[in-house]
């Protein structure tokens, strides 16, 4: 039997009147224009996902950056946003960035350089290469970004005593140390959603920026990542990079006289929200639609991205090899693919795209025959869509190349009604997690991964069900609500900093 999931009102016990401030790159609401008028959609992303559940009924702000014309007529109120409109769960304050710096700090260094750095994804022959268009994004760009955000919070907490500020992710290194000038008395989080990389490969970056990244995140009292491996990195950069006093048993770092926790709290989902959402009649009718092209066939389904990090291509290199050694499966088994477009203003990712179809279409080719087709992908977003799959796989493959969590393996677990396996990476931050259910593959070996799959596609009944129950009851159990209880337990544990 699962534990008791925590009250929404604890959070705001914890907080006993502090303001709760949560600050990331894309808010939880964004603006477009309709019929000449300004209106309201939920932003996309799994951190909006996680943490909107996360802060209801917190009183807290959230400060994002603008990113439409529409947003930034918001953005120029002088009072936060209640959202929902309806029923105000918190409040959102957008910054107003230019265009031009925008660009840079988003497209030139935290998706070009910082992602490829975080996700290992840099061909190091020839990428990357540092030189003056390199360092004006950096300045003009990701510094800057990072101070006007950093002022927009200074201004939104200007009449509080003692603010809880969390910090979400990449894009936003250097708001914690200038929030710390700013703002002495402020409790300060960071936390990044991908993944720290090993110190050798950090040195990828300018010594420089590797310098004014660790010590703005050391200005926080806390910095959580998704993973202890992530932990374990990230302290060993501070060691090599800064010179600085490393605890790894007590997981803290001495700076600036201050001990700075360095700590893994792996995000959830709010399991009900999710299967609130299964219900719906457009995702039944999904359901309906997916299951008439089961055929008599076996399921092996995928929901993701078509980026590089998610690794779709060696995906199907495995599966043509699962159909190469175990031929029983011609015929009986099928892979759907649903894969959403995203960042195709970057050469590699289009590039990508082009490989991922161009690999479907040849396994298709070659095993293909009168009414069945081995893979079918489509690259369109379509939410009730993926929903509806992740209830109707017998297998489910998700083998990033590394990913901070992966959201998609807790949603799959909570969602699926066939008692279906997963096969995860054990480069994604949810294997630590989940592996005790999970079959876990090293996701650049497609031999090992052909051999898991025709694994879960043989289990028994008896151990598809206990895997998929043991799966699901941690992520119920750790759900999103206490991903944010033990964060900010832990911040509110440090001593102000005036008195360290």
């Amino acid at each position: 039997m699962s534990e008791k999931k925590p009250s929404k009102n604890l959070i705001n016990n914890l907080l006993d009147g502090r303001q709760l401030v949560l600050v990331s790159n894309r808010g939880p609401v964004t603006f477009a224009r309709e019929n000449g008028q300004i209106v309201a959609k939920r932003g996309a992303g799994g951190l909006i996902t996680a943490v909107d559940a996360a802060l209801s009924s917190t009183r807290a702000i959230w400060v994002a950056n603008a990113l439409s014309a529409e947003d930034r007529v918001i953005a120029s109120q002088p009072q936060p946003l209640d959202w929902p409109v309806d029923h105000p769960r918190y409040q959102v304050s957008l910054v107003d960035v230019p265009p031009e710096n925008f660009d840079l700090y988003y497209n030139e260094v935290s998706n070009k350089i910082l992602w490829f750095l975080q996700h290992y994804l840099f061909d190091t022959v020839n990428d990357p290469v540092f030189g003056p268009d390199e360092q004006k994004a950096w300045e003009s760009g990701y510094r800057y970004v990072n101070q006007q955000v950093a002022a927009k919070v200074s201004a939104v907490v200007k009449d509080e005593p003692e603010p809880v500020i969390m910090i979400q992710d990449y894009h936003l290194y250097l708001v914690g140390g200038l929030l710390r000038q700013r703002l002495p008395e402020a409790r300060l989080l960071h936390f990044t959603h991908i993944p720290w990389p090993a110190a050798d490969y950090f040195r990828l970056i300018p010594g420089a920026w590797r310098r004014e990244i660790l010590e703005s995140l050391l200005s926080c009292d806390v910095v959580g990542f998704h993973s202890r491996r992530y932990v374990r990195n990230f302290l060993q950069c501070c060691e090599d990079f800064l010179g600085t006093a490393v605890d790894y048993r007590r997981r803290q770092v001495t700076f600036n006289r201050r001990q700075v926790t360095i700590k893994a709290y792996p995000i959830s989902i709010d399991a009900d929200d999710l299967l609130d959402i299964s219900r719906r009649p457009a995702v039944r009718d999904w359901q309906k639609k997916i299951e008439a092209q089961r055929k008599d066939c076996r399921l092996i389904i995928r929901v993701d991205r078509a980026e590089l990090s998610k690794n779709l291509v060696r995906g199907f290199k495995a599966f043509r090899r699962l159909l190469e050694r175990y031929p029983e499966h011609i015929g009986r088994v099928k892979f759907i693919a649903y894969a959403y477009p995203t960042r195709q203003d970057v050469p590699q990712y289009s590039e990508y795209r082009r490989e991922i179809q161009a690999q479907v279409g040849e396994i298709n080719d070659e095993f293909g025959r009168a009414g069945w087709q081995p893979i079918e992908l489509e690259i369109a977003d379509d939410f009730n869509r993926s929903v509806a799959a992740m209830t109707a796989f017998d297998v489910m493959l998700t083998n990033p190349v590394f990913d901070g969590m992966n959201l998609v393996a807790k949603e799959a677990a909570v969602l699926n009604e066939r008692d279906g396996v997963i096969v995860l990476s054990e480069n994604a931050g949810a294997y630590e997690e989940l592996r005790d259910g999970v079959i876990g593959v090293n996701p650049f070996d497609i031999e090992e991964t052909a051999t898991r799959l025709h694994e879960a596609l043989t289990m028994t009944p008896l151990e598809r069900q206990v895997r998929a129950e043991r799966v699901r009851e941690i992520v119920v159990r750790n759900n999103s609500m206490k991903w944010l209880k033990h964060q900010t337990v832990d911040l509110l544990k440090k001593r102000a900093p005036h008195n360290d």
